[in-house]
């Protein structure tokens, strides 16, 4: 019995570190997603925060928005607010199946010791069937001699041990097994309650994109709000303006070439498509001007935003009319501005080099979907960009 004993707690001792070690893995993993969930949640409690506050600044001058751009921040507010929802549930969702991958897992590699103990059980049950209740009896008054029959005590006492901590094991292995299965059961349970959850709130997702895309077009179909929403733009140049002079500009960058050097060879901060010009340009829909400060590079949102030279951040946060806005130093009196941004992942101060990730590219604040706003100033005023970029008019 004690070759079989060891055989047995070998096995068991062997199984138990597979499944530790799986497991183990499977943490690790589980741990990331709860880090990655737990950012998603502190940004939309700061979400929610900031549109508490719109709405309380709403109630006290006690009239509706008007300003195009303010609904338009609103909308994208909403917008931003549903899709962080939407991916806490989804998280929520992964960690979900990843729980029930171990669990279902440690279940079969539970139901195979069992298994194992049961077959060690089982004859062992057998045995002392077929020889019948005075077994340790017998063995004893065979012994030859008080030394042998102690001797032979001893091993029946070390066998009952083994006997019953085999017993014991299986019973604390069917219980265990037990409270995995009803574990398993919740777990799926809580799965279907956020898949059902997430649904409703992909759908609410819908229910905003359309809203906004239905602003989106009023907008740019109807003259009064084409019309509305440049003079807002317009007044939103002026306030970009009056934040440019104040900002001071004490860059440490140290000695190198001036972004003038690189005039004509800078490269672009996305790989996008040029969808307006620089400057004053009659519409040919409405017979009315526009004056456009920056241009606009066509791009999916996501994508990254590169500085296109070294700089000092000077400026970053929601700008009316601009979205979410970097505002690059570069010396000399340059700054490049980088507007509409998704992501900023930058903070005011920071050095960034030639290249640096400043954030992702979106849709914050735009009339025309997902693009980068991008604009060059001289000495705070505005200057023709494409010049200074290597991709110039491609």
């Amino acid at each position: 019995m004690k070759p079989a004993g060891r055989i047995l707690l070998a096995a068991i001792l062997l199984f138990s570190c597979a499944g530790s070690g799986a497991q183990a893995a499977k943490t690790e993993t589980v741990q990331e997603i709860n880090k990655l969930l737990e950012d998603e949640k502190n940004q939309l409690e700061k979400l929610k925060e900031k549109i508490d506050r719109r709405e309380q600044q709403l109630s006290a001058i006690g009239k509706k928005e008007t300003s195009l751009l303010k609904t338009l921040e609103r909308l994208g507010d909403r917008l931003k607010l549903r899709e962080r929802e939407l991916r806490i549930y989804q998280w929520n969702i992964q960690i979900n199946k990843k729980q029930m991958g171990t669990l279902e897992q440690k279940i079969t590699e539970m139901e195979g010791q069992i298994k194992r103990q049961q077959h060690v059980l089982g004859s062992r049950l057998r045995a002392l069937y077929k020889e019948g209740g005075l077994v340790p009896v017998r063995i004893l008054f065979s012994a030859n001699g008080l030394g042998e029959a102690l001797q032979r005590l001893k091993y029946l006492d070390s066998v009952m041990a083994y006997d019953t901590a085999v017993f014991r094991s299986y019973e604390s292995k069917l219980q265990q097994l037990k409270t995995e299965k009803q574990t398993l059961t919740n777990v799926k349970t809580n799965l279907l309650t956020l898949e059902k959850a997430a649904l409703s709130k992909k759908e609410e997702l819908e229910k905003e994109k359309s809203g906004k895309s239905a602003f989106l077009k009023k907008v740019s179909g109807e003259k009064h709000y084409a019309l509305q929403a440049r003079k807002e733009l317009m007044q939103s140049s002026e306030d970009l303006n009056s934040l440019i002079a104040r900002l001071q500009e004490k860059l440490v960058l140290g000695k190198g070439l001036s972004i003038v050097d690189k005039k004509g060879r800078l490269r672009l901060p996305v790989p996008g498509v040029l969808v307006n010009k620089f400057g004053r340009h009659k519409d040919k829909k409405y017979g009315t001007y526009i004056v456009n400060n920056g241009v606009d590079l066509k791009i999916p949102a996501g994508t990254p935003v590169r500085a296109v030279f070294d700089g000092k951040v000077l400026f970053t946060g929601p700008l009316e009319g601009y979205g979410n806005l970097v505002i690059l130093g570069h010396g000399d009196k340059y700054h490049s501005l980088y507007g509409h941004l998704d992501k900023i992942n930058v903070n005011t101060g920071e050095i960034v080099a030639e290249g640096g990730i400043l954030g992702t590219s979106g849709d914050t604040g735009s009339l025309v979907g997902p693009t980068l706003y991008l604009e060059m100033r001289h000495q705070g005023k505005p200057i023709e960009p494409t010049g200074w970029f290597k991709m110039a008019g491609k």
